[in-house]
């Protein structure tokens, strides 16, 4: 998926600093950048960003200002992500629900935790995702998707009723983009929670209920990794 994203910010060198940090990332695009509050306002009415860079000092506005104001005429709500030089506003980005917060200089792997993060929020609002493998670009339902397993620097989707499918693409990447409902539950799979039904803490097994081709209906026992057992049991046992 490709992300687009808007950056409103009035120094130029901070601007410029943000779009170098950006450029790595494949999968974002930007569709423009402003200097001011109103035209902070306009383009991301318009232009429709998925996550907006937002300073949080702008000349004599504020960036939590431009926040209510675009919040006011769309029902399209774009995630932000606040940058300042100013440890202060950190408390008041959370109060008004801002997706994270960035100190300037931006640093490379706070901007990883912040796209993630994006990611995953926007994963949980799709139905499906869009998987490449040789024969084309496939639309995947996420609910049914059971589990997915590494195969060296490969992966193999296990879905409800139909064959495997084999991308290249490893189980890192899915990680970033599955929503919350999917976990890493050992370095070679990551499993739909939907689809559990048992859990042994003690053994380090889940066992899911799952569908293959040929079968209505399987039981399936997975290990758990010992480095993934507590994120597990909180995941499963306590949410």
């Amino acid at each position: 998926m490709l992300y687009n994203y808007l950056i409103i910010e009035d120094n130029p060198g901070a601007m410029n600093n943000l779009l170098v940090a950006l450029k790595p990332f494949q999968d974002m695009n930007c569709l423009g950048t402003a200097k001011s509050f109103n035209e902070g306002v306009s383009k991301a009415l318009s232009l429709r960003p998925h996550v907006i860079f937002l300073d949080v000092e702008l000349g004599g506005d504020n960036g939590f200002d431009v926040m209510k104001e675009i919040r006011q005429f769309t029902s399209e709500i774009p995630f932000f992500i606040m940058t300042t030089d100013f440890d202060r506003y950190a408390k008041e980005a959370v109060n008004k629900e801002v997706l994270y917060f960035l100190d300037k200089p931006i640093d490379p792997d706070e901007l990883v935790v912040a796209l993630s993060k994006m990611k995953k929020k926007m994963s949980n609002l799709q139905s499906q995702i869009t998987i490449k493998n040789t024969e084309g670009h496939y639309f995947v339902e996420l609910k049914t998707i059971q589990y997915i397993e590494a195969k060296n620097s490969s992966s193999i989707i296990y879905r409800e009723g139909v064959s495997p499918m084999l991308v290249t693409r490893n189980l890192s990447s899915f990680e970033c983009i599955l929503p919350e409902n999917f976990i890493r539950i050992h370095r070679s799979f990551i499993i739909n929670k939907s689809f559990v039904q048992m859990i042994n803490t003690t053994n380090k097994l889940i066992r899911m209920n799952i569908s293959t081709e040929n079968t209505c209906s399987a039981l399936l026992e997975l290990k758990i990794g010992d480095s993934y057992l507590e994120k597990v049991r909180h995941v499963l046992l306590t949410s």
